[in-house]
């Protein structure tokens, strides 16, 4: 079976969180000069004012258990209500939106930042790229898993297992990773409670149960960076991720996200 082609169009209820798009390059060895980074943020401060700097944390497996450590240094651009925000390391550019509506505007942004990054910073390759969307569906009337399932595609939302194992299912997650000739696409989803993403200050934080489907798309296959070859790679990665988010949900919850057309 191949994905049915859909037309795109615009859910009034997007369940649509978050949406980050990354380039990984070569090790930047100035990151560290505050100097640096100055041209960067003087090129992009009129849409993204608010800077931080940030620690990321890594984690190691060892025989006395998982152990946090310090990890890169990271600057962080974002605007005035937080919903935009570039995120750079001394090896990657993040581009985090939670106001995504539409791809055309998400690549415009995108590719202004990899052309300032490629004359500020100097990056002329591109070590990985990957975009990812991570929804949370809720519904108000899907009380049990079987309520749920009801709400997708049957082909996807797999076996009754609380009429099967004659219990209540409050978690479920499953992910799966397919090999594609333009790189991995790695799908991730199940019933959860509360929020993966964590809100913005001025939101409320997500309870209850929601549905995940985590949809994140890469490629390793190291190349110089060509900003236009990146951007069509990426809109096409946006086509087929979409085709199969369309395809996951039933009508009934199709029509409750309210689409529209553009």
């Amino acid at each position: 079976m191949k994905l049915p082609q859909y037309r795109q169009v615009r859910l009034q209820k997007a369940p649509l969180r978050l949406v980050i798009g990354q380039i990984r390059f070569t090790i930047m060895p100035r990151f560290e000069q505050k100097a640096f980074i100055a041209g960067f943020q003087e090129a992009i401060r009129a849409h993204y004012p608010k800077v931080s700097r940030e620690a990321s944390v890594t984690y190691q497996l060892s025989p006395v258990g998982i152990n946090p450590s310090p990890g890169e240094t990271l600057w962080r651009f974002s605007s005035r209500d937080n919903r935009w925000a570039i995120v750079v390391g001394e090896s990657a550019i993040t581009l985090e939106s939670r106001a995504y509506s539409t791809m055309s505007d998400y690549l415009d942004r995108f590719a202004q930042i990899l052309q300032v990054a490629s004359k500020t910073l100097d990056i002329t390759d591109r070590l990985r790229l990957g975009l990812r969307y991570i929804n949370e569906i809720r519904h108000p009337h899907a009380k049990t898993f079987a309520q749920w399932r009801a709400l997708f595609n049957p082909e996807f939302a797999g076996f009754d297992a609380a009429g099967l194992l004659d219990g209540k299912v409050d978690h479920t997650l499953q992910e799966i990773q397919v090999n594609r000739p333009d790189g991995v696409l790695a799908i991730r989803h199940g019933l959860l409670s509360g929020a993966i993403v964590a809100p913005l200050p001025q939101e409320q934080p997500g309870s209850g149960q929601f549905y995940l489907l985590d949809l994140d798309y890469y490629d390793m296959t190291e190349c110089d960076l060509d900003i236009s070859t990146t951007v069509k790679q990426l809109q096409d990665y946006n086509d087929l991720m979409y085709r199969f988010f369309r395809w996951t949900l039933s009508e009934m919850l199709f029509d409750y996200l309210e689409p529209v057309s553009d």
